[in-house]
């Protein structure tokens, strides 16, 4: 398993570090649309096993209609607007297929939740992306939560004594938790040092905290998904770590943290 998880990241890392080096904000749109659609496709694949039955065709279509109109930057008004009509078509849809009255508002209510835990926090890297400093903001997401992630990981691993959540996640240690929190302030100081030399000394530690926090959240919640569907992996996408959800849900929580803080003019 350690050997699959090494070797899948040393495949995939350094071709998504030469994406964000050297693509465009829409090259990294592309790979963030395509995510959205494979991470769609797992969520919903996890709803079905659950026995909930997805409108997952519709929602797939959705999810990548919803993430272009917020990379390309459409107005309040009109994201209000396609929400509305995101909604409208999905209850149009199950009163066209003639669904069971009682499996109505299940089937809408987990199409819709899957749309919005999955394209619309996924879309944030993108939209941290096309930011002025988006390479700068990217490369800090990325490092500080994947640090943050592994840290837990190898700390719970290895000394993690005392279960964090054992009814939602019985292998996550109190250990490793915090490790992983550790891990994630010295990716945000090493940050500095590396690639981000305005980042101040404050927003090292507050960040990488935040970070390191929410993500961890991030994690704990998707196990709550996959226990309440049954499933033991979102997928087998990626050797050694599961489906594409499996992979990234620390970040469907850090990249808004990282959003905000960045239009705030935080960081």
């Amino acid at each position: 398993m350690h050997l699959k998880r090494i070797l899948s990241a040393a495949i995939l890392l350094p071709a998504f570090l030469l994406l964000v080096q050297f693509g465009t904000a829409l090259h990294f749109f592309l790979l963030v649309a395509l995510a959205i659609l494979v991470g769609l496709h797992e969520f919903y694949g996890m709803a079905e096993a659950g026995g909930w039955h997805p409108l997952t065709s519709l929602g797939m279509g959705c999810g990548v209609a919803l993430s272009c109109v917020e990379f390309f930057g459409a107005p309040a008004p009109w994201l209000i607007s396609i929400f509305a009509g995101v909604m409208i078509l999905l209850l149009i849809t199950l009163l066209v297929e003639g669904t069971e009255q009682k499996e109505t508002a299940l089937r809408g209510a987990i199409t819709l939740f899957g749309l919005i835990y999955v394209a619309v926090l996924l879309s944030f890297p993108a939209l941290l992306r096309a930011m002025e400093l988006g390479r700068a903001y990217i490369f800090y997401l990325v490092f500080v939560t994947w640090a943050g992630d592994t840290g837990a990981f190898y700390v719970g691993s290895t000394m993690g004594k005392r279960l964090l959540c054992p009814s939602i996640s019985p292998r996550k240690t109190v250990e490793g938790s915090v490790g992983g929190l550790v891990c994630s302030i010295v990716a945000s100081g090493l940050a500095k040092l590396w690639f981000w030399e305005g980042l101040g000394a404050v927003e090292v530690v507050v960040m990488g905290l935040g970070l390191g926090a929410m993500g961890q959240v991030g994690d704990l919640c998707e196990s709550m998904l996959k226990r309440s569907f049954g499933v033991k992996d979102t997928g087998a996408l990626i050797p050694g770590h599961g489906g594409l959800l499996d992979r990234v849900d620390s970040l469907l929580f850090t990249a808004p943290v990282l959003y905000v803080a960045a239009l705030a003019g935080w960081v």
